[in-house]
């Protein structure tokens, strides 16, 4: 998957978690070439396979740079690139691309307020990525984004430096997983119900002889939902409000205003077909 019909060239990746989470700096530098540099505290394990590992397999891996005192970060270089974690990486990077932010630049320095105290400080995400489009080169520094899948990414990194078979967690395509439709005299809402395979199905201001709904019936709505062009929609007017909040099963929820001809559409669709 591209960026922004781009191809990601480099990624430098640099977290921590401030001074109350004691050695959880992590920073690296790759391309699909190879793990340029990272350094990481090797007395801290990341994952449940790392904590399974065995320590022979970890002092293995760890041994290209490991100093004889235990305050310095393991540091190494030039690792041959896993292609698979590459492309994994790329792929749920391509996902997220609509959730990326740029940096902006700064004018000024913030003051923080001298009357502010602070008791943990010193936790930053930092993410870099070098795109290439039609020959040229361009790096951007973006927020962090959230979520399962900003989770998969950091799992992925994290693999690159220490391949101990953990689980990346990813989740594949991004698809909706809930529903709730509000408007001034109605509204509808559609969430999972446990592990049943089923989902309950709320109406308010509208009757209804349902309280749940099957799978089959749910993955009608979600494909009508997928179909719909959200982004575009606009604001309610004359004072009243019109709202549609989905969530993903990449955990990321997202609420937008509608107008009402997209509400009413939306009702019809699910008063049609449920």
């Amino acid at each position: 998957m591209t960026l922004d019909n781009s191809r990601l060239k480099r990624i430098r990746y640099e977290s921590s978690g401030g001074s109350m989470c004691f050695h959880s700096e992590f920073e690296i530098e790759a391309d699909a070439a190879e793990v340029i540099r990272t350094a990481y505290w090797s007395d801290v394990s990341c994952s449940l396979s790392e904590d399974r590992a065995e320590p022979g397999v970890l002092g293995a891996i760890d041994s290209t740079f490991r100093t004889s005192e235990k305050d310095e970060m393991t540091v190494r270089e030039h690792i041959p690139m896993n292609t698979a974690l590459w492309d994994a990486l790329c792929e749920e990077l391509g996902y997220l691309w609509e959730q990326l932010r740029p940096v902006e630049k700064r004018s000024e320095p913030t003051v923080p307020d001298p009357d502010m105290f602070v008791l943990d400080g010193g936790d930053y995400q930092r993410l870099y990525l070098t795109r290439e489009r039609d020959g040229t080169e361009q790096t951007v520094q973006y927020y962090p984004p959230s979520g399962n899948r900003w989770y998969s990414v950091i799992e992925i990194l994290r693999e690159m430096v220490r391949p101990v078979g953990r689980d990346l967690c990813r989740i594949g395509e991004t698809l909706i997983t809930e529903l709730y439709l509000k408007a001034p005299e109605y509204s509808y809402q559609i969430t999972p119900a446990g592990n049943s395979g089923g989902y309950y199905y709320f109406v308010h201001g509208d009757s209804s002889d349902r309280s749940s709904i099957t799978r089959e019936q749910w993955l009608t709505v979600r494909d009508y939902l997928s179909g719909l062009d959200i982004p575009a929609a606009g604001s309610g007017s004359g004072g009243e409000r019109y709202s549609l909040r989905l969530k993903y099963n990449d955990g990321i929820s997202r609420e937008v205003k509608i107008d009402k001809g997209l509400a009413e559409e939306i009702r019809g669709f699910l008063k049609d077909s449920i």
